[in-house]
């Protein structure tokens, strides 16, 4: 898997570099492809006190492919200090494009692997919902839509369960989108997550996503979780639209 990440993300990385996040509940055009990479850097308050050099670091890379009849492939891998974990999924979209609210739910398969643990099979089963809006906004400068505020709200739910371990983990996302009359975009992500044996774990991400093009995007944000102890971070997201 080390290898095969080794070849391929330098590739992705310029394709990456040459709108719109992953698209969750709304199913991807026929033909459409949605490639993103971000990286994570993040410790706790003594640490970032020192400097950034001690922070953990998570790299993830996410794929999206419209297949058609409301059909989404998806592809994901993240790599940590001592983790990997790579998944693929297909998503069905219930609602028709056109309408206010998108419902999908999807189905995934994948294998992690730790250090020192070995590799793990896993199944994965995601529900999530979507909603587009557009109404006026209380004067503020630089909306889009000559003096309307046009967004997204999104909830996105996944349950992934290790079959090697026979243990589940779970991770819900909340997501408010507010695009301003440049392109760019105000987003802010509310999380919660548990993996076996820890407490709940939640998080807030604020950002700021800046368009680079019709089809390229660079999202910089900082991010702050809380659970046995708090920990902060920034992350840096680059997405692009084929």
């Amino acid at each position: 898997m080390r290898c095969l990440v080794s070849l391929l993300l330098p590739w992705l990385l310029g394709a990456l570099l040459g709108p719109a996040a992953q698209a969750g509940a709304w199913a991807r055009a026929p033909g459409e492809v949605f490639l993103s990479f971000s990286s994570n850097l993040q410790a706790d308050a003594d640490t970032l006190a020192s400097g950034l050099a001690d922070a953990s670091r998570y790299d993830s890379l996410y794929l999206e492919v419209g297949l058609g009849r409301r059909l989404t492939f998806g592809a994901e891998y993240g790599q940590g200090e001592f983790t990997r974990e790579a998944m693929a999924f297909l998503r069905y979209t219930l609602t028709p494009p056109d309408a206010r609210w998108q419902v999908a739910f999807d189905l995934g398969a994948g294998r992690r692997e730790v250090d020192q643990l070995g590799e793990r099979d896993l199944l994965r089963a995601g529900l999530s919902l979507g909603h587009g809006f557009a109404r006026d906004a209380p004067g503020w400068p630089g909306w889009s839509g000559r003096g309307r505020a046009e967004g997204w709200m999104a909830l996105d739910a996944v349950a992934v369960q290790d079959t090697t371990l026979d243990t589940m983990r779970w991770k819900a996302e909340a997501t408010l989108g507010l695009t301003l009359a440049t392109g760019h975009a105000l987003m802010l992500q509310l999380l919660a997550e548990e993996w076996p044996g820890n407490d709940v774990s939640y998080g807030i991400n604020p950002s700021v996503v800046f368009r680079l093009g019709d089809r390229s995007n660079v999202e910089l944000g900082m991010r702050a979780t809380f659970a046995g102890q708090e920990a902060y971070g920034l992350e840096l997201g680059i997405w692009h639209r084929f």
